[in-house]
């Protein structure tokens, strides 16, 4: 039986992942091959490579914290997409180096979309920390990355949850982690800076406000991008569903808050030890 693992992307909701992992890694899961986007890419590339998940989530949270949340320089990088760009490229570097996918243990698929053509890019093939960048390269907050001529971006663009990618790599059963945030029913018209980043501050930017006769324009369009996503997320969803589908609690989250690490972390845990008998009733099958 084959066992395809799917990690969706989230920002820095996807350490969750990083606990998922530690969970089946400790139940002696077996894995055959992965799926990842964004953050699920790199944290399954790493685990690919060998590290214990344990030590990912040690190995991150202890690159992330060399920059102090409040620091000039922590500041420096939110002002261009190419700085954060950069600051990813740090972040990942140390645990990846020049290696390519065929040095990974268990075979991984990296979700990006071509952002010329529309079109999604699995990419199974070449050196790693290029096509994670890529992986990660949420539009407006980072660049595109050129991979072969196309210029790539996250994979979420499309949809960040490819188990429908599991399913054509001939899976048996899918285990899938998802760390998309649910479309928000009460507090609607929020803003892409606070969403993305956690910079609640950005709300006196914006006009964001329950209270206003109508919602800012940039309010508006990001509520109708969360829509259009949120819509396909959901469709693909039902059309590929997962064997096992786990939902941390990692919502209220912004994509690139880094300040609260071991908060995804120990919800990937949570959630993984809910599905203990499924997943061994899963590999007994």
């Amino acid at each position: 039986m084959k066992i395809g693992l799917v990690l969706g992307g989230g920002g820095s909701r996807g350490f969750a992942h990083a606990g998922v992992l530690q969970v089946l890694h400790r139940e002696k899961i077996p894995i055959d091959f992965i799926v990842g986007t964004s953050m699920g890419a790199i944290i399954g590339v790493i685990y690919s490579l060998g590290m214990p998940p344990d030590e990912i989530a040690e190995g991150l949270k202890r690159e992330m914290g060399k920059e102090s949340p409040n620091s000039p320089l922590r500041s420096l990088s939110m002002l261009t997409s190419t700085a954060r760009q950069r600051r990813l490229e740090r972040l990942i570097e140390p645990h990846i180096g020049s290696k390519t996918f065929a040095d990974l243990t268990i075979p991984v698929t990296v979700m990006t979309v071509d952002m010329v053509k529309g079109e999604e890019v699995a990419i199974q093939s070449g050196p790693l920390v290029p096509t994670l960048l890529a992986s990660s390269a949420v539009p407006g907050v980072f660049p595109p990355v050129k991979i072969n001529g196309r210029p790539l971006s996250d994979g979420g663009v499309i949809d960040s949850l490819a188990t429908h990618v599991a399913t054509k790599q001939g899976a048996d059963k899918i285990i899938a982690v998802d760390v998309y945030p649910k479309l928000e029913e009460e507090a609607l018209w929020s803003d892409p800076v606070s969403d993305i980043i956690g910079l609640q501050w950005a709300t006196t930017i914006f006009g964001q406000g329950e209270n206003e006769r109508a919602p800012h324009m940039a309010s508006v369009m990001w509520r109708s991008v969360r829509v259009m996503t949120w819509h396909l997320h959901q469709k693909r969803l039902c059309e590929h569903p997962p064997d096992i589908y786990m939902r941390p609690e990692v919502d209220t989250l912004g994509s690139l808050d880094f300040t609260a690490m071991e908060e995804p972390i120990q919800a990937g845990i949570r959630e993984a030890e809910k599905y203990l008998a499924e997943l061994h009733a899963l590999v007994q099958k």
